[in-house]
């Protein structure tokens, strides 16, 4: 009896070190993940910040070139074609 006991123990202790093992590798599985979603996120962050520069400076571009054709059309205003 003793010895049944002793043996469920052990089978009990052995379960318990196999699913250690198998949580500290997925554990280690899941690390990585978290390390190149982090590093995916971080060069993605750097190229949205890229994209909202270039975005601003054609958005400026832009107005500057609306603000001379305004200016070419406000001269034709004053020539009288007829």
């Amino acid at each position: 009896m003793a010895t049944d006991v002793l043996k469920q123990l052990d089978e009990r202790i052995q379960a318990s070190v196999a699913r250690i093992q198998q949580l500290r590798k997925e554990n280690e599985h899941l690390a990585q993940k978290l390390a190149e979603t982090e590093a995916r996120y971080a060069e993605a962050a750097s190229q949205v910040k890229q994209l909202s520069t270039e975005r601003q400076q054609h958005e400026n571009e832009r107005n500057d070139v609306r603000s001379r054709i305004e200016k070419i059309l406000s001269r034709f205003e004053g020539i009288d074609l007829g």
